[in-house]
């Protein structure tokens, strides 16, 4: 059965072997350093074979310098050690001279190799504290009387393991930052967007309210938790079932990097298969091809950029597009045009709204706006939309409307998928991020 280990993981590609605390169960492991003349995290304790060198760290994904590590549990048996819980994450150490250890007063202290603390556990119990990894995954600090005064199941990073709860004053955030899972102000547990110019909810649907999403907002205890037969429930009424439910099974709720809530198991060769998740449509995840862009999604996930404008940076999807012209208030309306972006819709921020008017009045109504930049018109109930902001970019085949892009004349581009840059996005291991096409 796959267990836990806890150490300083490598994040970057240089690797090194750690010192090694063994538990009583040989399938978890704590690594740690210490400084000499420095109270050890625990006596490794009879029969245990204490200090041994331990194995080598898979590196973390980025572009972090050499010797940089994190201070992380690890699922033992999956094939790449996914990570499930850091200290410091977003702050690595030097591999070479960082510590972790118990100060005088009880407090578990990660320290970089210049002496400064980067991460602690704000324990004051003198200095009987004991830290043991549990085989649940959760690392727990203990005062000499037994009683746990911390544990890594209360502060999440982006994922989940079985019993462990996400209450009122938890979030799970992903890796790129912008998408986070919590508890909101009506009791219901919801997926947010919040990025460098905006924030916004996408899950469950901002379109209906909590009842029509199947959700009630009358049970103020504000807790999820997945349990060991594969079901993840929210006080709310929410359920995500594995679709191989059963006890046995090794399983964690990940916010993952693209914004999407997932459940995986650990199959027998190592890997982690998806076996449930909150969005079936990845295009619904705001903020997936950043400002500007627009998500589609036929047989795999793409990025592209609206006629007119170019991608911000060709690496990074959350940067977004920005236009290739310039135009100033006044301009008369004969200067523009629109181009259509069939079965287009940027979702949300919109300048005005109406019904049951003609194309030809909905177009007029963003001409005569400087600040609209496009409009989204269904033609059945002559619903108008125009927008004064180009975010959550979306093209369906099934949309009842189409966008259309307010442009000046003098350049004039036609809409195509394939004229555009453009990234594609599907899973790999456990993480589902946005690469490009030519990687």
């Amino acid at each position: 059965m796959a267990g836990h280990r806890h150490r300083l993981i490598p994040a970057s590609r240089s690797r090194g072997d750690l010192p090694c605390l063994s538990g009583h169960n040989l399938l978890l492991r704590l690594l740690l350093i210490w400084r000499r003349h420095q109270r050890p995290l625990a006596d490794p304790g009879p029969g245990l074979p204490g200090l041994q060198p331990g194995p080598r760290a898979q590196p973390r994904s980025g572009s972090a310098p050499a010797n940089a590590y994190y201070f992380s549990i690890w699922f033992t048996h999956s094939t790449d050690r996914t990570v499930a819980w850091t200290a410091n994450r977003g702050s690595p150490v030097n591999g070479h001279g960082s510590k972790i250890y118990f100060n005088r007063e009880g407090n578990l202290l990660l320290t970089d190799v210049n002496g400064s603390t980067v991460w602690q556990s704000k324990t004051k119990w003198g200095k009987h504290a004991s830290v043991a990894l549990l085989n649940s995954g959760n690392l727990v600090v203990r005062a000499s009387t037994d009683q746990v005064v911390w544990q890594s199941f209360d502060s999440p990073i982006d994922t989940l393991l079985p019993s462990q709860r996400l209450t009122r004053e938890m979030r799970l955030i992903s890796q790129s930052g912008y998408h986070r899972l919590y508890f909101d102000n009506d009791n219901v547990l919801r997926l947010l967007y919040n990025g460098p110019d905006i924030t916004s909810i996408y899950w469950p649907s901002p379109d209906y309210n909590a009842l029509q999403n199947g959700r009630t907002r009358f049970n103020s205890s504000k807790i999820a938790v997945l349990d060991n037969d594969g079901i993840f429930w929210s006080s709310d009424g929410f359920r995500m079932i594995a679709s191989d439910s059963g006890f046995g099974i090794k399983r964690r709720i990940t916010i993952d990097y693209d914004g999407n809530l997932r459940m995986y198991s650990l199959n027998a060769a190592g890997n982690w298969i998806i076996t449930g998740e909150a969005l079936l449509q990845m295009c619904y995840v705001h903020g997936l091809c950043g400002k500007g862009g627009i998500c589609e999604y036929s047989q795999s996930l793409k990025c592209t950029c609206p006629p007119g404008y170019n991608m911000i940076d060709p690496k990074n999807w959350n940067k977004g597009c920005s236009p290739t012209f310039n135009t100033t208030c006044g301009q008369p309306r004969e200067d523009f045009t629109f181009v259509k972006i069939p079965h287009g819709d940027f979702y949300g921020f919109d300048l005005t709204s109406n019904q049951s008017i003609s194309f030809e009045e909905c177009m007029r109504i963003c001409l005569d706006s400087c600040l609209c930049l496009s409009f989204t018109y269904k033609a059945g109930q002559g619903l108008c939309y125009t927008k004064n902001q180009l975010y959550n970019g979306q093209v369906y085949p099934y949309f009842p409307g189409d966008s259309y892009i307010k442009l000046p004349k003098k350049i004039t581009p036609t809409y195509s998928a394939s004229n555009h840059s453009s990234l594609t996005c599907s899973p790999k291991n456990t993480k589902v991020m946005l690469v490009s096409e030519d990687e």
